[in-house]
């Protein structure tokens, strides 16, 4: 039997038709693009300006691999003592990345090339996942301007372009990362690209590798022969999201499971290295954290007018912040019955976990919370399709008004 969508496209003499229903998804799109230029204030094309070895430890890393050493000529602020040798901690992916680039750019990575990589994608990759998942283009425009103007998503990629600075620039990867996954299961399944996604992020951020669990999922219930084929793929995936952190943990601190981020601490004596001594992980963290994560509220500051209401220098609560999220407390139900969902929300809540479980809070986040990027976009799209649904059509767009002016006026 022909192809119904191949007939048509022959039948119009080979030419793209454009629908009633294209030109509004299109419009959609125009419609993000235009509000996120109009909120995103930092400069995205920066001839001449390159995120140098000086800047960005992963970049330092790069250009010591190219010179044939895996250590670092000098020790910089969050990088790993071990043996009198200096060396980055950090997940591999931007490093790998600076590699390609560094032969042809010897200065530095191009800060229009992180543009081009993990800002602008994002509004178009996101608007495609909200299509997937609410019922009307309208919905998807207000779902995308949440996630990427009105979460901590904006903060990531505003200091990324403004600094380049590798915690920012790590999570600005996985996001990017996060959205091909989430695109993948939510749509055509294929395993293979889903993949893809989970390894950008996982290379990123080790505490993102729990995404694999539903990507396995996504694998065991295809079917035969496709069953064999993506259990292959997520074997693939696996070996090399696993493999290549331990690989490098055995060349840089002499053992696959010893980790470089304790070795931070060598020399060091502040708050974070006391807190270290505890664990990097303990269940003594989890007061503070669930505050400072789901409460953080603004302080009150002196000015030469008075007293007046700033947000707070460390983590900021994300349900005030983005409180779409607070329908999370009524639809978490119908989520969890939602068998093809429920794998995706175990794997947030284990995130969530080892979240509150960790020794540091992310100092100097001003007014936003980076690590809430680790299942923020995977909680919005599951809660895309209740979004705008009955009185909620005029109730959601207030907050994402919101979240919009707070992440992109209030803390800029």
């Amino acid at each position: 039997m022909s192809d119904p969508k191949r007939q048509i496209w022959l039948e119009s003499g080979g030419h793209v038709r454009i629908t009633p229903e294209l030109r509004g998804k299109i419009l959609g799109l125009v419609a993000v693009y235009v509000l996120f230029a109009i909120v995103f204030d930092a400069r995205l094309w920066q001839p001449g300006r390159a995120l140098t070895p000086g800047l960005n430890v992963q970049v330092a890393e790069a250009k010591a691999w190219l010179g044939g050493s895996l250590s670092l000529p000098k020790r910089s602020w969050d990088t790993a003592l071990y043996e009198g040798r200096v060396y980055s901690h950090f997940p591999p992916a931007m490093t790998f990345l600076a590699t390609t680039v560094l032969p042809w750019s010897p200065r530095g990575v191009p800060f229009h090339l992180l543009a081009i990589l993990f800002v602008l994608p994002i509004p178009a990759l996101a608007y495609l996942l909200f299509l997937r998942r609410c019922e009307s283009v309208v919905a998807a425009v207000v779902m995308t301007c949440l996630y990427v103007l009105g979460t901590s998503e904006l903060a990531v990629m505003r200091r990324t372009m403004q600094s380049g600075m590798v915690w920012q620039l790590n999570h600005a990867i996985t996001q990017l990362g996060l959205l091909v996954f989430l695109l993948d299961y939510f749509g055509r399944r294929r395993v293979w690209l889903g993949g893809l996604g989970v390894l950008v992020a996982c290379l990123a951020r080790f505490t993102l590798a729990v995404y694999l669990l539903p990507l396995l999922w996504l694998a065991v219930w295809r079917k035969r022969p496709q069953k064999s084929s993506g259990l292959l793929m997520v074997g693939g995936v696996t070996l090399f999201a696993l493999g290549v952190p331990l690989a490098l943990n055995a060349l840089k601190f002499g053992h696959p499971l010893r980790p470089g981020y304790p070795l931070v601490y060598e020399g060091r004596d502040d708050l974070l290295s006391r807190d270290a001594e505890i664990g990097l992980f303990s269940v003594r963290f989890i007061p503070r954290n669930l505050y400072t994560m789901n409460v953080g509220p603004p302080r009150f500051k002196e000015f030469r007018g008075g007293r007046r209401l700033v947000p707070n220098d460390d983590q900021t609560g994300i349900w005030w912040t983005t409180p779409l999220l607070l329908y999370l407390l009524l639809d978490g139900g119908r989520i969890w019955r939602n068998a093809n969902v429920r794998p995706l929300l175990l794997a947030v809540a284990i995130v969530f976990a080892a979240l509150m479980m960790y020794h540091a809070t992310g100092a100097a986040q001003h007014g936003y919370n980076r690590y809430s990027l680790d299942f923020m976009l995977p909680l919005l799209a599951m809660l895309a399709p209740f979004a705008m649904t009955g009185r909620r059509r005029f109730l959601t767009p207030l907050m994402v008004v919101w979240s919009v002016y707070y992440f992109g006026w209030w803390i800029a």
